[in-house]
């Protein structure tokens, strides 16, 4: 009787046991960049099936939407933070302005691209270290830095990296999440690889795009997969650089993918023609998340038919959506809802301001700009700490094109926020000038400046100095001339005793939304240390001011005041008034914006503008512009108002990139009476 007994129970938990087991489900997401976006609808539509999600594998951006869903973040959650983030930013190595000095922040919105490098910690092989993007991750993956086991995590989770040393797949299953998710996204070229040991770590699409293999080996018995392939090219597709880069990484991604697909139960292919991986645009995401879903829809059916397989090996109902009776994510508070005009971004960027550091390692920089006045410009820098009981910094800059100019300076940190500067700066001129939008003339110059600047003190926003300058004019050739009237211009040294100080708290660089910028200078310039000649020296005193106002969102209204006002008996050429173009000392040092005119024309010696811009933002990284500007020059102050107001208007269009904004814009003046057209392409130097 108790033998039998035994039997029965036996019996009985093994009937239990196979009544509550149903089959193991992974979903994989292959690697594609921005097309990853399709993931997101669908996994919704998974969740929507009612299928049980229990190990997800991923590569590249399959791996960072994959492990976010792994540690208990929803669909609606992860479509919440692709939509508001800040791709520019994020996939760049740009700080944020906030924790700059205004001379960083200058320097960052110059250079397109910026390195740093360390012969302790060799951190090269990609234009972009990731740094915004591991800020990202460690903010997203607060509860899991450290190293751990992922199937621990609330569902268990694998990607896939390329080891480029030995051309092996490199799985993770354990580890330092953050680092998995950053080394299965590091496309090479672009991204620096992460290194493991001997490992040297790229884009896991490489060794395998799909990897359901992998799930498989960690015990899934259904799978289904999504994949945002495009489709491939063929001979006639072939015809620039850029295909041919595409297709030797999609020729690439297609190691193991029919093996693997073949074993896939549902296979969700996403169509994303049109769209590439760096397809980050808000019109992009948009479009790429409605196309997973749209497909997903189309492979109802069969996710139906896994839900019934699932369904009939269970007795027991399993809950559809994974986040249930899991904790609270990081930001799981705060993301209710995919509305990008109610719901902030996450944090990527540091909230708090650390003292300005000074560089401990060598930096190169590069710019690159084209526009319709000047054609193309290069410019370089470099800086050299050199590391003694005071610190100081060797900097040198280059810049090539029509306005050649080539920079040495030597910096001396005796205070974390005061830095004494000595320079020496050449510059080559080729300068047309202007008339009634008429060309009179055009100078060839030499420049050569020397600075002593003892006062240098920086404080995140602000800025004073004060020191010395020496010019040297050198003009070589003839002064063309189309009007016959000659220039008064001769070789010439001054002598200047200058300050200024400077303001800046806009939250950006280009189209801000916040804050204000104000700078302010005084030169008092001489030939002899004390006058000009047997005259009092020349005072040059100059200012603008201008703030943001933003009454709705994308729309901000941006008025400007500025001035500059030169007292003495003989003002030379090169110090004269000078309006034109679009920004502040585009060809010449003293050059001041006016709406409209888009050459240098020269101006009485008081002068003084006022500018009201409207910038609104028709979608990320997209503005249209308008400005108007008015002006009233004289020769003398209590003249200023006799002579006819200058106005000027302009209306552009600007798509901001990584290396700097497209700016398009057309204007018109009552002085040049005619249209101007402007084109610029690259960051302002």
């Amino acid at each position: 009787m108790k033998r039998i007994l035994t039997i029965l129970i036996a019996i009985t938990l093994a009937i239990g046991c196979w009544a509550q087991e149903r089959p193991t489900v992974a979903v994989v997401l292959s690697g594609g960049g921005a097309k990853g976006m399709a993931h997101i609808s669908a996994l919704r539509a998974i969740e929507d099936a009612g299928i049980p999600i229990d190990i997800v594998c991923g590569t590249s951006i399959g791996s960072l939407i994959g492990a976010l869903y792994c540690v208990g973040y929803s669909t609606d959650q992860i479509e919440t933070l692709v939509r508001t983030q800040d791709w520019t930013f994020l996939l760049s190595d740009r700080s944020d302005p906030s924790v700059l000095s205004l001379t960083q922040r200058q320097e960052q919105n110059t250079y397109a691209l910026i390195r740093g490098f360390s012969s302790s910690r060799p951190e090269q092989g990609g234009l972009i270290r990731g740094r915004n993007l591991n800020r990202l991750f460690r903010q997203l993956c607060a509860g899991y830095l450290d190293s751990i086991s992922f199937d621990s995590l609330p569902i268990r989770f694998a990607c896939v990296a390329t080891d480029i040393v030995t051309n092996t797949e490199v799985d993770f299953r354990d580890g330092y999440l953050i680092r998995a998710m950053r080394a299965s996204m590091a496309i090479p070229g672009v991204f620096t690889p992460v290194r493991m040991g001997d490992k040297v770590l790229i884009d896991g699409g490489l060794r395998n795009n799909y990897p359901a293999d992998l799930a498989r080996d960690m015990g899934a018995d259904i799978i289904i997969g999504v994949t945002v392939q495009n489709a491939p090219l063929t001979a006639d597709d072939i015809g620039d650089a850029a295909s041919v880069l595409n297709q030797i990484i999609d020729v690439n991604c297609k190691n193991k993918y029919d093996e693997n697909v073949a074993m896939s139960d549902v296979v969700i292919h996403v169509d994303v023609s049109g769209y590439s991986a760096a397809s980050f645009s808000s019109t992009a995401i948009d479009t790429l998340i409605r196309r997973g879903a749209e497909e997903a829809a189309r492979n109802r059916d069969d996710l139906l038919a896994v839900k019934a397989r699932i369904d009939g090996s269970s007795k027991v109902a399993t809950p559809a959506h994974h986040t249930e009776n899991l904790r609270p994510t990081p930001w799981q508070d705060r993301i209710t809802s995919v509305d990008e005009n109610t719901v902030q971004p996450i944090q990527t960027r540091q909230s708090a301001r650390p003292k300005i550091s000074q560089p401990t390692t060598p930096i190169v920089s590069a710019g690159f700009r084209f526009d319709s006045e000047e054609m193309g410009a290069i410019q370089l820098g470099a800086k050299l700490p050199i590391n003694t009981s005071i610190p100081m910094k060797l900097q040198a800059t280059l810049r090539l094109g029509r306005r050649i100019m080539g920079r040495l300076e030597y910096s001396a940190f005796t205070r974390r926020v005061f830095s004494p500067t000595l320079a020496y700066t050449f510059r080559h001129n080729d300068v047309d000038i202007y008339t009634l939008c008429v060309r009179t003339h055009n100078i060839k110059y030499r420049h050569h400046q020397g600075d002593f600047t003892p006062v240098d003190f920086q404080f995140h926003d602000f800025s004073i100095r004060a020191g010395m300058r020496w010019d040297y004019f050198n003009y070589y050739g003839n002064v063309l001339s189309s009007s016959g009237e000659p220039l008064d211009v001769v070789n010439a040294h001054y002598l200047s005793y200058r300050a200024s100080a400077e303001l800046n708290t806009e939250d950006q660089w280009y189209f801000p939304q916040h804050g204000m910028r104000f700078h302010a200078s005084y030169f008092y310039r001489t030939d002899n240390f004390i006058g000009m000649g047997n005259e009092i020296g020349l005072n040059d005193l100059s200012v603008h001011w201008r703030t943001n106002i933003t009454p709705l969102p994308g729309l901000t209204i941006q008025p400007m005041i500025y001035s500059r006002l030169l007292l003495g008996t003989d003002i030379p050429l090169v110090y004269r008034n000078a309006v034109g173009s679009e920004w502040f000392g585009q060809q010449v040092e003293q050059q001041m914006p006016f709406a409209g005119i888009g050459h240098l024309e020269y101006m009485e010696r008081y002068f003084a503008a006022a500018q009201l811009q409207l910038h609104y933002r028709v979608q990320r990284n997209h503005y249209v512009i308008m400005r108007v500007s008015a002006a009233q020059h004289s020769d003398n102050a209590k003249d200023l108002f006799v002579l006819p107001t200058l106005f000027g208007a302009q209306i552009g269009y600007c798509y901001t990139t990584l290396f700097g904004p497209i700016d398009l814009r057309i204007g018109y003046s009552n002085r040049t009476e005619t249209i101007n057209v402007f084109l610029n392409i690259g960051h302002r130097f």
